[in-house]
């Protein structure tokens, strides 16, 4: 209002702001945060947004959920909560999946990394329970992380059903491998059978004859002796290659692995008028694998060369095997055949399942040696002979590298 001189009311004054804009731009910051919250609640799984200290700033209700699930108060665990402190509780982990867990979120919050991601366990009343963690950095001035729990029970159970489906189907095309080669197999341990007998009945002459121990008994006993074990240690290997037993990865020497397979198929080799050669490289790192299943892939690639040379007919009949490091992290093995070869469409298929060109094969061999090597982090390609033949090339990562 205004006044005059002597107090009396002069009339008023006024002034009007056109708020529109603010009002708009307020109804647009609600409405903002109100999807924010509304996709923030949608969220598949189990999240917790956290500031750079640790302090949770947002949750949605799967995170609620599993705090009450593992039978913590929701609200303690909730906006204001440090994440850090509650983590374990909420969650279920074993303390050495916590600490794993509280690392990959530090390095995330600290700036180290952009995302991390590890799978973990918890043992419930229900039985095992797998989860995924994943850790997202929040990209705003004042840092923070999103970081999700995504039950993935199902998935690792469906995996390890497929794990045991394959393993079951490997053992069982090694077990029809080792039949095709039978002969030559029987051959291997008859070897040192045969051996032992001649050894034994000349040592039995001798002793009829009324000999004392001599140096030629000596000698013979020990050769009986060095047979016996040769036999036990085939028989060891073929135990070992039918066993349906799975083996963890360990340290295998590649040239030791590569000699004892090709020890296998020696005799098929010489029967069918087949040369094989080797070339190996003196100091080949050593690769972590089952030992049981690289075998197998290597006999897989000698039997297949073994049968392609066979259906090539006339021309030169030669296997060569190779082993190398390739770079500072891979080891190669490479099975070269002189057979029929193939076109650039069968490279493509020939490691599909039921892919084969045999009248009597399945079709398996390569695809489950691909499955079996994709499991240790390795692969296998082909390539075609300048001259004549295939190449089918294994690659490895050397033991301890862990292929991150």
């Amino acid at each position: 209002p205004r006044r005059s001189a002597d107090g009396t009311l002069a009339g008023y004054i006024g002034s009007g702001v056109d708020v529109t804009e603010l009002r708009t731009v307020q109804k647009a910051l609600l409405e903002s945060n109100a999807l924010r919250s509304a996709i923030f609640g949608s969220v598949y799984g189990h999240v917790a947004a956290i500031g750079r200290a640790g302090a949770i700033i947002a949750v949605n209700d799967g995170w609620r959920r599993l705090a009450e699930a593992n039978g913590v108060n929701p609200d303690s665990v909730s906006v204001g909560a440090n994440y850090f402190d509650i983590c374990q509780r909420v969650t279920g982990m074993t303390d050495g999946d916590a600490r794993r867990a509280l690392a990959v979120v530090t390095g995330v919050v600290a700036g180290d990394r952009e995302r991390a991601q590890l799978e973990y366990s918890t043992r419930t009343s229900d039985g095992v329970r797998w989860f995924d963690l994943s850790v997202e950095s929040l990209r705003r001035a004042e840092g923070g992380a999103v970081i999700s729990h995504v039950e993935i029970t199902r998935r690792r159970y469906a995996e390890d059903e497929a794990q045991r489906q394959r393993d079951a189907l490997a053992h069982a095309l090694r077990v029809t491998t080792l039949g095709e080669l039978a002969a030559s197999l029987a051959h291997e341990i008859n070897q040192p059978l045969s051996a032992i007998v001649m050894n034994a009945k000349a040592t039995a002459r001798l002793l009829d004859a009324g000999a004392t121990v001599t140096d030629d008994i000596r000698g013979a006993l020990r050769d009986i002796a060095a047979d016996g074990t040769r036999a036990s240690e085939i028989i060891r290997r073929l135990r070992v290659l039918l066993s349906k037993e799975h083996l963890p990865g360990r340290a295998v020497d590649v040239n030791e692995l590569v000699a004892e397979t090709m020890s296998l198929v020696e005799y098929d080799l010489r029967r069918r008028g087949i040369d094989i050669r080797s070339v190996h490289a003196a100091e080949v790192p050593a690769v972590s694998v089952d030992r049981v299943q690289l075998q197998q892939v290597v006999l897989n690639l000698l039997v297949n060369a073994i049968e392609a040379i066979a259906a090539a007919g006339e021309g030169p009949r030669t296997i060569t095997v190779t082993t190398a490091a390739r770079g500072a992290d891979r080891v190669e093995i490479a099975v070269a055949d002189t057979g029929v070869g193939a076109t650039s469409t069968d490279l493509e298929r020939m490691f599909e399942p039921f892919a084969t060109t045999k009248t009597n094969g399945l079709g398996m061999g390569l695809s489950i040696s691909r499955s079996i090597l994709r499991a240790h982090r390795g692969t296998i390609w082909a390539t075609v002979n300048a001259d004549r033949g295939l190449t089918l090339h294994v690659e490895l990562p050397i033991e301890g590298d862990s292929g991150a």
